[in-house]
């Protein structure tokens, strides 16, 4: 018995002791690929990076909200890329008409923390909100709207609306949809428009939107980069050309979940030529939602007829 029990223990440390064999990994091709924005930035572009293949785009302004799509979901969010703002107001009727002038602004804030967003928890609020929808395509104000937010369940949002001098009043109840992340609604058509893909099938996001500076006296500022899905891990480097970075280095970066990990500084204005320049010795490794790992590296901001908003990159799935 001693002679067995003998036996199986040095079976066991020697499984313990040795490492588990893991076999070669093979990357994928690198491979390149263009997104277009157009010159003045007007689009918004869903890109998935196992495929390396857009999954949809559309106009920036084809929405102003989007809604916390889970069953649990509060949370409400503006759309960024036309600068839109938000203000919270108290103590007076929502019936009261509203001057905007000398309201308080607030942003989302662009890393994706929902409880840094400008709506902030409205489960309980006594009061309502004032919405700057933010500039059009030519760069003229959409103009505000009035939003009360009357309930949220585990299927919808009652939600109250009306330009600010009580004109164009209306109430909406505004389903959920799970299988994305937020459920969009355009005050344009006043219903919801279909907006985000299913938050499976895309990783990144190349738009404009809201940054915050929070050293400056401008709280906040457009920009044209790219901002991550939820649970897309982020690393960024410096420290290697991007044809060295593989596998087997994984450990060595440091990943965060930052909506805005990768954000607009890929690229720097040069004022003095009037154009953009591309930081290509900055590399990105993504990990996406089936958790593979890419690398990626801007090389271009212009299409072949020398346009603006046409962030070109190589990537390669490692």
């Amino acid at each position: 018995m001693k002679k067995y029990l003998f036996i199986i223990m040095f079976v066991f440390i020697s499984c313990e002791m040795e490492e588990i064999p893991v076999s070669p990994h093979n990357p994928g091709d690198i491979q390149i690929n263009q997104i277009e924005l157009s010159n003045d930035y007007r689009y918004q572009v869903f890109y998935d990076l196992g495929s390396n293949s857009i999954i949809s785009d559309n106009l920036k302004t084809d929405w102003d909200l989007g809604f916390e799509s889970s069953s649990q979901g509060y949370h409400v969010i503006l759309n960024s890329s036309t600068y839109s703002s938000l203000s919270y107001i108290e103590n007076i009727s929502f019936n009261d008409n509203i001057d905007p002038t000398g309201l308080i602004w607030s942003w989302d804030n662009p890393n994706g923390d929902l409880d840094s967003s400008a709506f902030g928890d409205s489960r309980n609020v006594s009061g309502f909100y004032v919405f700057d929808r933010g500039f059009d395509l030519n760069g003229i104000p959409r103009g505000f709207k009035k939003i009360l937010i009357d309930s949220i369940t585990n299927e919808f949002y009652q939600i109250s609306f009306s330009n600010l001098d009580n004109s164009e009043y209306n109430s909406f109840k505004l389903y959920k949809d799970p299988s994305v992340n937020f459920t969009c609604f355009s005050f344009e058509s006043n219903q919801i428009v279909d907006i985000e893909p299913s938050y499976n099938d895309w990783d990144l996001l190349f738009s404009q939107y809201t940054h915050l500076y929070n050293d400056t006296t401008t709280p906040a500022y457009l920009v044209t980069g790219v901002c991550s899905n939820l649970d897309i891990l982020v690393a960024k480097d410096t420290s290697y050309e991007f044809n060295e970075i593989n596998y087997s280095m994984i450990n060595e970066f440091s990943f965060n979940d930052d909506r805005d990990a990768i954000g607009f500084d890929w690229k720097e204005y040069n004022f003095n030529a009037g154009s953009y320049t591309i930081n290509s010795n900055t590399n990105y490794i993504i990990m996406d939602k089936q958790q593979k790992y890419f690398k990626l590296r801007f090389i271009d901001f212009y299409n072949s007829d020398g346009d603006k908003g046409y962030p070109t990159f190589e990537i390669q799935e490692l």
